[in-house]
């Protein structure tokens, strides 16, 4: 605080805010307490996509270079001390920091390179999708791992091999020649390696792994009749009712989600795909957009309770709330994709919101109907009469409409 560095981090906005609990009249006798700035929706690092895993590894280092300008160090360098506020990522985690001892070397970096560069390495050369073994691994990737699982090319990169391969062969202990190293470790040293690692991280790309459902809107067969159609019945249906949040889920390209951008509606888009959701956070980078954050979970096994006891970091369903939630076109995949019972969807969807936005795609839908190309048709529940009785027993439906053009029914429903 006396230093300089809170007030240039919070001014970038890289940094909560916080004030002391004695300003907001509590008070303690042998302890400093400090209240920080709420963040609204809490995410972690295996719901990020490529781009925010490379916003969020520049943000700790940027961090870290500035606070070596300010006489500090910063000593953990995890992506769990990172949420997504307005758009962009933001550091929350205000005792990550020490005063710098310019004989040491920093010590957060074997943590930056197992828990950043290591899940950014995996999705450049492996899958996009490799970003969820963080959930198991939360305290980095073992580079030991990492190795195994990376091309052979990979250590060609003077970067990656400084960085992982050369890290991975660096031996702990307090000899001589550590010791050494470290006094002779200078602020020139520090910045220079900070600086190196910021370049290296820029340069990095996801690879593009094709996915279902990229492009789903322009290269399906539902047309783009359907998509105007369904947009109008979604806005006029969401004017009858008030609301100050929206949960997404199966976003896709955040098409739904975007209808909002840039009002005072907090929107979370979810979806599986992590080329979509990638793709949107670009654009909500790009265009300033501070109201929507975009994650990547698969629905039907979403992200779980992890850590100790299971209790250090809440699972997706008891973080992910809004006044209005979309499942636009997902009942289907759920119950006939993944087997998934009626019942059981309405009872994971009701306690995430107040109302529901929920639209249904019958047998006769093309969609439906690849969905059981090369299955046995097993669903005879699989009916909008069945569909209506079971949502009926949590849910008041208030209005419900065909889209036209298709089969499809939108249902607004309001939670009993």
């Amino acid at each position: 605080m006396d230093g300089g560095l809170y007030a240039e981090l919070t001014k970038k906005k890289w940094l909560v805010s916080h004030t002391k609990a004695s300003d907001a009249g509590i008070q303690f006798t042998d302890k400093l307490i400090i209240l920080p700035q709420q963040i609204p929706v809490i995410v972690y690092p295996y719901e990020w996509s490529f781009a925010m895993w490379q916003d969020a590894a520049l943000l700790t280092l940027y961090i870290a270079k500035e606070a070596i300008e300010k006489g500090m160090s910063l000593k953990d360098a995890t992506p769990f001390n990172i949420q997504f506020l307005d758009g962009r990522p933001i550091f929350i985690d205000t005792l990550s920091f020490e005063k710098y001892a310019p004989e040491k070397p920093w010590i957060a970096y074997r943590q930056f390179c197992e828990c950043f560069l290591a899940p950014l390495l995996l999705q450049q050369y492996c899958h996009t999708d490799t970003g969820k073994i963080f959930t198991v691994y939360p305290n980095g990737i073992p580079l030991e791992l990492l190795i195994s699982l990376l091309p052979k090319k990979a250590k060609w990169n003077l970067h990656t091999y400084l960085h992982i391969y050369l890290q991975a062969s660096a031996k702990g202990g307090n000899t001589k020649s550590n010791v050494k190293a470290a006094t002779q470790f200078s602020k020139q040293k520090m910045l220079l390696l900070l600086n190196g690692l910021s370049t290296y991280v820029k340069k990095l790309h996801v690879k593009k792994n094709k996915s279902t459902w990229d492009d789903y809107y322009d290269t399906t067969i539902l047309s783009n009749q359907y998509l105007q159609n369904k947009t109008s019945l979604v806005t006029s249906f969401l004017n009858t009712i008030t609301f100050t949040s929206i949960v997404d889920l199966g976003a896709n390209d955040g098409h739904f989600s975007l209808l909002f951008k840039n009002t005072a509606t907090r929107v979370v888009a979810v979806d599986g795909d992590a080329n979509c959701i990638n793709e949107l956070y670009v654009t909500i980078r790009n265009e300033k957009i501070k109201n929507i954050l975009p994650l990547i979970n698969t629905l039907q096994t979403p992200s779980p309770a992890i850590g100790w006891n299971n209790a250090e970091r809440a699972s997706f369903n008891e973080r992910i709330k809004g006044d209005v939630v979309f499942a636009l076109a997902l009942v289907h995949h759920l119950a006939i994709a993944n087997n998934i019972p009626f019942q059981f969807i309405a009872d994971w969807l009701a306690p995430m919101g107040n109302y529901f936005l929920i639209e249904f795609v019958p047998k006769t839908d093309n969609k439906v109907q690849l969905l059981l190309q090369n299955r046995q048709d097993i669903f005879d529940d699989y009916t909008s009469q069945d569909f209506e009785a079971v949502f009926s027993k949590k849910f008041k439906i208030l209005l419900q409409q065909v889209i036209t053009g298709t089969d499809r029914i939108l249902y607004l429903m309001k939670k009993i």
